[in-house]
């Protein structure tokens, strides 16, 4: 063989080898790019759910916290735990669900407050899932939790007095609901979501979450008003 053309051949080889380096080179920094895109407006589409929903989702947080345990866990920590995880899911591709963004969101932190409680409950797995809803899977709103809430937001100096007193007697007139409708009266009432949002988390029909709201805040009224505390709480 010609030596002229072995030095073609070879040439043509190494000319074929840096071609296909440099177009591996340029579709991996291609695929690199479209990664940060993709990163970046999952990250901008999570920053403006939650933008708009923090309030009601930082009111979830503290409903459903135990007050024990809200004294050792930052409801804005779970906040910031609940985007990162919501961040992940969109980044996988695993989108959010046909339903509400609040709904999805509010899905999330609940996974979280189920770690937290699980972590801080360790081995005592039977009294976690005695924290749960009657909804398997879901956090239930706490008694003492929501009269905490419900008598923080009070500020007549006359109940400032009596707060202590008041935030026990509310959570006795709350445990006296059956678990369902303080389920419906917290959703609704405590954190604000509407029926049809609260139809959509319950997975039921908004007429039949309608009946359940009324029903419950009835019951709800009659016992403030056999407390005879349906005058400091009107609802």
């Amino acid at each position: 063989m010609n030596p002229d053309h072995k030095v073609e051949n070879s040439d043509a080889i190494d000319s074929t080898r840096q071609e296909r380096s440099e177009s591996a080179t340029f579709e991996s920094a291609t695929q690199e790019s479209d990664e940060r895109k993709r990163d970046e407006e999952a990250r901008q589409a999570v920053a403006k759910m939650f933008e708009e929903h923090r309030e009601r989702l930082l009111r979830m947080i503290e409903v459903r916290l135990q007050p024990e345990l809200r004294r050792r866990v930052d409801a804005n920590d779970v906040l910031q735990d609940s985007f990162l995880e919501a961040f992940r899911q969109l980044r996988t591709g695993v989108s959010a669900p046909k339903i509400s963004e609040i709904v999805w969101l509010r899905l999330i932190v609940n996974q979280q407050l189920v770690a937290i409680y699980r972590r801080y409950h360790g081995a005592q797995k039977r009294n976690v899932a005695r924290e749960m809803s009657i909804y398997e899977g879901r956090t239930s709103a706490d008694p003492s939790a929501t009269s905490i809430f419900l008598v923080g937001n009070l500020t007549s100096p006359s109940v400032a007095a009596r707060r202590l007193e008041l935030t026990i007697k509310i959570r006795e007139c709350l445990e006296k609901l059956s678990p369902t409708d303080r389920e419906i009266l917290s959703l609704r009432h405590f954190e604000q979501l509407s029926n049809r949002e609260t139809a959509e988390e319950l997975k039921i029909e908004p007429n039949v979450a309608s009946v359940m709201y009324l029903r419950a805040l009835k019951k709800f009224r009659d016992i403030l008003k056999a407390e005879k505390l349906d005058e400091a709480f009107d609802y």
